[in-house]
């Protein structure tokens, strides 16, 4: 069986400022960040949990994530990780966005489908997909591995839409920064056993 531990980067810098950050923007973590990511790490070393293996996002704020709590691991870096594309909107303010784009959020300004139709961004469908293939290609390669994913919020929360079949996106929440989830992976199956745990404490 491989054990999956999803980690969503810590706070980032355009996070504390408040910016919409998809795949297009690269900042890095903040001391906050930094912060969380090595809690974690130490939380983990408690625990005795060790990686075989660190996978990550390319994008900064999840590779120094990845870095911080797996030091002595090389990371592999996979672009299939990266955050989903808000397109245009990517590096405004959210709050802004969330006011001028309102019909795309529910109350807890969680994304709506459609979204691209204005923003030129990616899919839920599409990311959905390489994601499915991330994970088919792990099990089969890794079939009995630790591995710590390092990641973002809307992709991870894609991430369990391609193991759930969430048909409600909304009904579903980000992870918070620096949020372990936890997959396991068969040949056959993909069972979620925790998600948004904190260990930051």
């Amino acid at each position: 069986m491989t054990n999956l531990y999803i980690v969503r980067h810590g706070q980032s810098e355009a996070n504390a400022a408040g910016i919409l950050q998809g795949s297009l923007i690269d900042t890095p973590l903040s001391e906050k960040g930094q912060l969380q990511a090595l809690n974690v790490h130490n939380h983990l070393e408690k625990l005795d949990l060790h990686f075989d293996i660190v996978i990550a996002s390319p994008l900064l704020r999840a590779a120094q994530t990845a870095q911080i709590i797996a030091p002595t691991k090389p990371t592999i870096y996979d672009s299939r990780l990266k955050e989903f594309d808000y397109g245009d909107w990517d590096g405004q303010l959210s709050a802004d966005i969330h006011q001028k784009y309102s019909i795309f959020f529910d109350e807890k300004k969680n994304l709506l489908p459609g979204s691209e139709k204005i923003s030129h961004g990616e899919t839920f469908e599409a990311v959905t997909t390489r994601l499915n293939s991330f994970l088919s290609e792990v099990a089969l390669k890794y079939p009995h591995q630790n591995i710590l994913i390092a990641s973002h919020g809307f992709t991870i929360k894609l991430l369990l839409n391609a193991v759930l079949g969430i048909t409600q996106l909304s009904a579903l929440n980000e992870p918070d920064n620096a949020g372990i989830t936890k997959i396991e992976l068969t040949s056959n199956t993909r069972t979620v056993v925790y998600f948004n745990r904190d260990l930051t404490q």
